[in-house]
């Protein structure tokens, strides 16, 4: 079991906060059973989900150039087809909760993923691009519907650890879709073979949810209420006026909007305004993802060891000063360092809040509020480095490393207001 940890002070690089000291909070709604007693088989099939939602993500930016030529599409109309897959994304993650308590998670996942393969053999098939922009919707809704629905499960199911490892194994996948794409277009198969490969993968994942449809269920063998029947989902308007939900879709809106603007502007700025070569630019680029997909492994390790919270700070705690280092950029050598500790100290902030969420708002409305979350996140990840991108045109690129630092100072405040808050609910709920 997880439980939050009341420490009298903790050191963020050059900031302390400081506590008064009180005695441990309780255990807010926590899982009734003990995370490490799942199905290694369970923990296995959502550690292939996450590889297979990743398979799709990195596909657009390898496979454009082509799909453009066959249609003979202007440059600008790839924003058409990534537009419409978020707005799908966006409302699947919004409406996640109220779906998974209709519905049942065993029967979404199995749904989501058939809708994914769909929407990939679209691609594969289509005719006319005009087929492409339903194809993103539903490829859009399918994805959101699924990240949301195994990130609720994980959350109430699974430790901080394989949370960590979890999100860890999508960046595998994100690292080998274009890989797969690449070489389909390489050996002469095209782009269309290349989306049927990934189709066909994503079916397998599909079957494998159809069969296991009841095993996702929340049941006494899962968790639930050791009853043997599901906990029940609290209404959406509960969800709504939970102020600690709140704060979460802060700070995943703010973490994703670090997370991708560094990701997507990284090159540009180490080339534009530092000039630093093509290729090592480049390389620097692909290494922070690494940092980033390394450091969920590194920090799964760390949360076996120390408490979850702790970790999530001394993984904010390097990102800030990696982040104060990059702005300063003395040497390309430091500014290219300082990058890679900025994925690395990133890498747990995502899964950790994701686990802790049960806990911070409780298992009724955790299902809301992992939703919420995810909206957030695909928000923080499309807004944001698009506001950069205009910025940037009018301000220049220095907006990017002032933005990492004023982000990592948001995300630090963010989730210390949002601990104490927790802490305080749970103070009052034991007067009460």
């Amino acid at each position: 079991m997880i439980s939050i940890p009341t420490p009298a002070s903790f050191r963020f690089g050059l900031t302390r906060c400081v506590w008064p000291a009180s005695p441990p909070a309780p255990r807010i709604m926590t899982p009734s059973r003990p995370r490490s007693s799942l199905p290694a088989a369970l923990i296995a099939m959502a550690f292939l989900a996450f590889i297979s939602l990743g398979l799709p993500d990195g596909l657009p930016g390898v496979t454009w150039p082509f799909i453009r030529e066959t249609f003979d599409r202007p440059l600008g109309n790839l924003g058409i087809l990534l537009i419409c897959g978020t707005g799908g994304y966006l409302f699947s993650g919004l409406a996640g909760g109220s779906i998974v308590r209709r519905m049942g998670l065993g029967v979404v996942l199995t749904v989501s993923s058939a809708a994914m393969v769909a929407s990939l053999a679209t691609y594969a098939l289509t005719p006319s691009f005009y087929l492409l922009i339903p194809a993103a919707i539903l490829g859009g809704l399918a994805s959101g519907a699924i990240d949301t629905g195994i990130n609720l499960y994980g959350a109430r199911r699974f430790s901080p650890r394989v949370m960590n490892w979890l999100h860890g194994s999508w960046g595998l996948g994100a690292t080998a879709g274009p890989l797969l794409m690449t070489a389909s277009i390489t050996l002469g198969a095209g782009w269309r073979w290349g989306y049927a490969l990934i189709a066909l993968i994503l079916a397998g994942m599909a079957v494998m949810f159809l069969v296991t449809m009841r095993r996702w269920e929340e049941s006494k063998d899962a968790g639930g209420d050791g009853n043997g029947t599901a906990t029940a989902i609290a209404p959406f308007t509960d969800a709504l006026r939970h102020p600690v939900i709140w704060l979460n879709v802060g700070l995943f809106m703010v973490y994703c909007g670090v997370e991708m603007a560094a990701g997507q502007w990284l090159f540009t700025l180490l080339t534009r305004q530092h000039g630093i070569d093509v290729g090592t630019a480049g390389t620097i680029a692909g290494l922070y993802w690494g940092a980033l997909t390394f450091g969920r492994l590194v920090f799964g390790q760390v949360t076996a060891r120390v408490r979850p919270l702790n970790a999530l700070r001394a993984g904010l705690a390097i990102a800030l000063v990696s982040a104060l280092l990059f702005a300063w950029f003395p040497t390309p050598a430091v500014g290219m360092a300082a990058a890679l500790g900025l994925g690395f100290g990133l890498a747990p902030t995502f899964p950790t809040l994701v686990s802790l969420t049960p806990i911070r708002v409780g298992d009724a409305i955790a299902p809301h509020a992992v939703g919420f979350q995810m909206t957030a996140a695909g928000a923080g990840a499309t807004l944001i480095p698009g506001a950069l991108g205009w910025l940037a045109q009018h301000l220049g690129l220095v907006v990017l490393p002032v933005w990492l630092l004023l982000g990592m100072v948001l995300l630090i405040g963010l989730s210390e207001f949002a601990e104490r808050l927790v802490r305080r609910r749970a103070a009052l709920a034991r007067t009460a």
